[in-house]
């Protein structure tokens, strides 16, 4: 007797509302083509901003750079040079902000800053005078904290034209990620464990999906019933 095919969990991108308000706001930004400005996208730890924000930055010619917690204003400014395009970047500031200005007046690209609130606030000051210099729009990505330290800085407010909040999965996004990422249809019970299990984190459901999938190997199962959610969360890799 053969052995049925394994199931695997593939890496998919699925368009969850979250998704599609940040393609909104993509949209909202170019309508002030050529003027500096910002935008916010924020929101707690697993619900996705990374991942939507490299999506988006490899799909349509923008930049990606995650900030390091240790960085200091000349790394953080190399950092980005090398993401321009600058193979060697300068070992100053003055000139690492001159090789940024250049590479965008030439070509600007919007450039998501993801988790820039591990840096001080002296950075927002550097990205406001980049922005304004240059026109290209900057995203800053990150948690909760994020948004009160923007607003603590008046003229960097005021150049934040679009913002959304991630907000937690829905049970249809579940749903639509395991069909994806699995080719198994997932009934609406098992989605609905699965969701309520990860609190509105989709690293969780990814998480619990790995587990769910050796269950199904090995019962040769043909669909994700809630039987199989249930022991998918009882086995401690919810996270709660």
């Amino acid at each position: 007797m053969s052995k049925s095919k394994q199931i695997k969990v593939n890496p998919v991108f699925v368009k969850t509302r979250n998704v599609r308000n940040f393609e909104t706001l993509m949209d909202g930004l170019a309508l002030a083509d050529g003027e500096g400005r910002l935008g916010l996208v924020y929101g707690r730890a697993g619900r996705g901003k990374t991942r939507t924000s490299q999506w988006y930055a490899a799909n349509n010619r923008c930049v990606y750079l995650r900030v390091v917690n240790i960085w200091s204003e000349l790394d953080f400014l190399k950092a980005l040079c090398r993401e321009l395009g600058v193979i060697n970047p300068p070992h100053r500031k003055g000139l690492c902000f001159s090789e940024i200005v250049e590479r965008l007046v030439a070509y600007p690209a919007p450039v998501f800053l993801d988790e820039i609130e591990k840096l001080s606030r002296s950075f927002l000051d550097t990205i406001r005078d980049i922005t304004d210099i240059t026109g290209a729009p900057f995203i800053l990505v990150g948690e909760e904290e994020l948004v009160a330290l923007m607003r603590q800085n008046r003229r960097v407010w005021s150049r934040t034209f679009q913002q959304i909040e991630f907000s937690p999965i829905t049970v249809a996004d579940v749903i639509a990620y395991a069909g994806e990422a699995t080719g198994l249809k997932m009934e609406m019970e098992a989605g609905k464990i699965l969701h309520e299990a990860a609190g509105g984190d989709f690293r969780l459901v990814k998480r619990d999906l790995l587990t769910l999938v050796q269950y199904a190997n090995a019962k040769n199962a043909a669909a994700i019933d809630a039987d199989l959610a249930r022991v998918a969360v009882k086995s401690g890799l919810s996270g709660k």
